[in-house]
């Protein structure tokens, strides 16, 4: 489950980085600071042990935040559900809330470990520094383990759609969201590892320089009074005086100590081997700041001069980054195509290679949009000229036709003709009238896509209308034997349409179903949108479906025949009649749609607009 994968991933790279932190901070005190003995040793240890606890607790933290966003998730995962959009957004705010958590809790952890479980080892001097150098490494270790955290929901959001990304993309820049987030964050990525290295270097340098002096003092007291008292008797007055004077107390012990140095709550002591005892030399740590006033200064402008590097290549960035989303969103304007400069020259080098691509896609752009419109004009040109030639043929066809069937119905007229005569010349009459219609077809062809086809609107009655198609299609195929049903309710508003044309329209839908039927009964279905209650001057939808008794055309061969960017073979005189159908159904504010109105047979479905108000 992908939300088990993320919390147990988040888990693992956040308990490692906790590990990590523990064991630089238990090295600080021993190492880094150079606290001797036992309470450099019980230093390391809490620090050690607060950073685990605080990484514990902000674990629940990381589990609270997957488990809210678990049902996203599985949205995620399944991809058969519709995305939160409002959720979406915050999937590229979590790491920052876990990471956050996580440094909030360990720093907290840290300062009250020093602050209420400090032991005695640990001088109250030396607190504010192991506390403020645990809280130094553990912000330097955020930066590591935000990009860990966020690398695991990248890929998360890499499985949302990219037109769904776009629209939340697009709220987000609409709502102004994304203003100075870039900044910030490169601010964030600049500052805290510089505010790190400047303050623990200060650290680590104020406790070697503390700690030099301390035993620079401590070497040149034993030295002095090993001179100043007498190797007989006890230590003299204006020795001990001296000594005093310079914070030390000095003891002669007779008997023999172990010699080296020791510290408590503060109080160094130094023990000294004599000819005759020891000597026992304490002396009060001091308990001042370890960094001055010159080194705070200096800080303060390193981590100024951090800001300002860090607030300035953010806004150098952005300014990039907004050129370059102007850039993609110009790719396909005009202004692109024309051959304009999509991009201005970036800094940034991410973003130079991102502008070169970007200007590289805007020419491919500009060589396919040229190409495309040579091919839209050699098109148009190739249109035109069929339609020319069409037009031309087909005139000089129509004539001579004409005279034959004029020639052969007077013929017909013959009181003395015979049986065979009648039947050559009915079969004389009946071909030349498909072969008048398929240049009729021809001709309107070639004014549909010349533009040129005018409509006379009047008003119609369904049946009357389905009446005359199906009588010329009956003309057109000859199929006298098949039963047309028409299932007319009678409620159907009378259509405002061309009569003429949209009967010769239908009339080449019903004759194809008529030539390729394979059963006697032939079905056209009328069905009209239910009528508002409330007067309005909509007009209602009126569908006509003629079905296709016939397994010889499949649903998706005849939605080929009607589209013309399909070739569909063998039909192409079938195809051409049926896509002037559908084109003349167009230019009536219709539609024509290959539908499935049984399990084997297809139907053809007309969609036309009645009369308003009826």
């Amino acid at each position: 489950m992908i939300s088990r994968q993320l919390l147990v991933l988040v888990l693992v790279r956040q308990g490692l980085m906790t590990l990590l932190a523990g064991a630089a901070v238990a090295s600080v005190p021993r190492f880094l600071l150079l606290m001797p003995g036992e309470s450099g040793r019980d230093a390391g240890v809490l620090l050690a042990s607060a950073v685990l606890v605080g990484g514990s607790l902000s674990a629940l933290q990381v589990v609270g935040v997957v488990r809210s966003r678990r049902r996203l998730l599985r949205a995620l995962e399944r991809r058969d559900r519709p995305l939160d959009q409002i959720q979406l957004p915050k999937l590229n705010d979590d790491p920052w809330l876990i990471v956050n958590a996580w440094v909030v809790m360990t720093t907290l952890a840290v300062v009250l470990s020093m602050a209420v479980l400090r032991p005695a080892s640990i001088p109250p001097s030396a607190a504010p520094t192991l506390g403020l150098f645990g809280t130094i490494i553990v912000a330097g270790l955020s930066l590591p383990l935000l990009v860990l955290v966020r690398a695991q929901f990248v890929r998360l959001m890499e499985r949302v759609p990219p037109d769904v990304m776009a629209d939340i993309i697009d709220a987000q820049v609409r709502s102004g969201r994304l203003r100075g987030r870039t900044s910030r964050r490169l601010l964030s990525a600049i500052l805290t590892p510089v505010a790190f290295l400047a303050i623990g270097s200060a650290l680590i340098a104020g406790a070697h320089v503390r700690e030099s002096g301390a035993t620079a003092t401590l070497e040149s007291a034993v030295l002095a009074a090993r001179v100043a008292l007498p190797r007989e008797g006890g230590p003299s007055d204006l020795a001990l005086a001296a000594l005093a004077h310079h914070g030390f107390q000095v003891s002669s012990v007779p008997e023999q100590l172990q010699p080296g140095m020791t510290m408590r709550q503060g109080l160094v002591t130094q023990v000294t081997p004599l000819a005759a005892g020891s000597l026992r030399l304490e002396y009060w740590q001091r308990t001042e700041w370890p960094i001055d006033l010159i080194t705070v200064v200096l800080l303060v402008m390193v981590v100024a001069l951090a800001g300002f590097v860090g607030l300035s290549l953010g806004r150098l960035l952005s300014r990039d980054l907004r050129m370059a989303n102007r850039g993609v969103l110009t790719l396909g304007t005009d202004a692109a195509l024309e051959g304009t400069r999509v991009m201005r020259p970036a800094r940034i080098r991410v973003v130079i290679e991102l502008g070169d691509a970007i200007e590289l896609l805007a020419n491919r752009f500009r060589l396919f949009a040229q190409a495309q419109e040579r091919s839209i004009d050699a098109r148009e040109s190739a249109t035109r000229a069929r339609g020319r030639f069409f037009a031309s043929v087909s005139h000089d066809l129509k004539s001579p036709l004409n005279a034959i069937l004029g020639f052969a119905e007077l013929c017909q007229r013959e009181p003395d003709l015979n049986q065979h005569q009648r039947e050559s010349l009915d079969l004389i009459v009946k071909r030349g009238r498909e072969l008048l219609a398929m240049i009729e077809t021809i001709l309107d062809a070639a004014r549909v896509e010349a533009g040129q086809l005018r409509l006379e609107l009047g008003e119609v009655q369904a049946l009357d209308l389905l009446e005359g198609a199906v009588s010329k299609a009956r003309d057109l195929s000859s199929a006298e034997d098949t039963m047309v049903t028409m299932e007319v309710p009678p409620d159907v508003p009378p259509l405002v349409v061309d009569e003429l044309r949209m009967a010769q329209a239908l009339a080449t839908l019903v004759g194809h179903a008529l030539r390729t039927a394979e059963r006697g009964n032939l079905r056209i279905l009328v069905d009209a949108e239910e009528k508002p209650q409330a007067p309005s001057l909509k007009r209602r939808k009126v569908a006509i479906h003629i079905e296709v008794p016939s397994t010889s055309f499949s649903a998706q061969e005849l939605e080929a025949m009607l589209s013309p960017e399909r070739h569909p073979g063998q039909h192409r005189g079938v195809a051409l009649a049926l896509r002037l159908a559908k084109s003349i159904i167009e230019l009536h504010g219709g539609a024509l749609k290959v539908v499935g109105r049984t399990v084997s047979e297809p139907a053809f479905a007309v969609e036309l607009r009645a009369r308003a108000g009826r």
